[in-house]
């Protein structure tokens, strides 16, 4: 966020501005979306102090609840103003470490939405994959066909993962997988079946322990492909699956599923009947839509960004501006 938009944001703050939108949309609640809870210098994630900070500034505004809860009052049209509903993607062990213990000092309940495969350490989530090849690469440069040359250097990181993952984003996954292992074997690294640190996920043991403890387990597949360009045999595997495992270790069948990376076009009439049949009752996007209850397959979520005036202010007004990169 550039200082010029900071300064007139402290000033629609101190003016009682985010205090107006929010009593505005106190009755539209909202979901909120967060990813990696950890402070690394090259891996993408929201520090937890940082984290600590939102939660505060959250307990002070809103009410938060469940989205199960929440689903339940939209239900009984009786939606609590200023509802909040606070969920977590993919299942890295930072949530177990981090975020976990703040939400239990702030008796806020939440829900992981876990990549069952991640979890039996047999699956790395890709993005997570493209970082640890940039990471790990033994030469200084990446030939892409289609891309060109992409620099490994520690300066250029950021910007050649998401001009890697945007490229992922456009392929199946068969040919996005083959491109991944490709890069690999170009960098001249070995890459080990299970995901290493900070690339690790929690595991079933911490996930029953924060079962107990109140924390909602719900589904972000097994694989984490995107499900829309899945065969649909491959696309009931990906939501059958990951139910059973998650009953399997945990004694609860999930109702939630979260939809990889979570785009409108990853989304499909095939892909919510589907979900349907596996048993979920609602789905989980990754943009930002109103919260409405007649479409409770396509669940809009807010991203909780680092700046912290701009997560206030996607906060009051209930909208957020998408990046033209924006990887899951």
């Amino acid at each position: 966020m550039s200082t010029i938009k900071k300064i007139l944001l402290r000033i629609i703050e101190n003016l009682g501005g985010f205090q107006l939108l929010r009593s505005i949309k106190k009755n539209d609640p909202v979901v909120l979306m967060y990813h990696r809870i950890l402070k690394d210098d090259f891996v993408n994630g929201l520090a937890p102090q940082e984290f600590e900070k939102q939660i505060a500034y959250i307990s002070k505004h809103f009410n938060v609840v469940s989205i199960e809860d929440l689903l339940r009052d939209a239900k009984n049209n009786c939606v609590k103003p200023y509802s909040l509903a606070l969920t977590f993607d993919d299942g890295h062990n930072d949530f177990y470490t981090h975020a976990w213990p703040i939400l239990k000092k702030y008796n806020f309940p939440a829900s992981l939405y876990i990549t069952t495969g991640f979890i039996d350490g047999t699956t790395w989530l890709w993005p997570d994959l493209l970082k640890y090849i940039l990471l790990n690469s033994n030469t200084a440069i990446l030939k892409v066909e289609n891309l060109g040359d992409i620099s490994t250097h520690k300066t250029e990181h950021h910007i050649s993962w998401h001009k890697l993952g945007d490229h992922c984003l456009t392929l199946s996954t068969d040919a996005r997988n083959s491109l991944l292992y490709k890069l690999a074997d170009d960098a001249k690294i070995s890459v080990s079946e299970t995901p290493q640190p900070p690339f690790h996920s929690v595991t079933w043991p911490q996930l029953q322990e924060m079962h107990r403890e109140g924390l909602v387990v719900g589904s972000h597949t097994v694989t984490h492909p995107i499900l829309s360009s899945l065969a649909i045999e491959n696309l009931h595997y990906e939501l059958a699956a990951s139910a059973s495992a998650i009953q399997q270790h945990l004694g609860a069948t999930p109702i939630g599923i979260c939809y990889p990376n979570g785009r409108p076009e990853d989304i499909s009439e095939a892909v919510i009947k589907a979900a349907e049949l596996s048993g979920y009752t609602y789905g989980l996007m990754g943009r930002y839509s109103r919260f409405n209850n007649t479409r409770i397959f396509n669940i809009g979520r807010i991203a909780a960004n680092k700046d912290f005036f701009y997560f206030k202010w996607t906060l009051a007004r209930r909208k957020q501006d998408i990046p033209s990169s924006y990887i899951q």
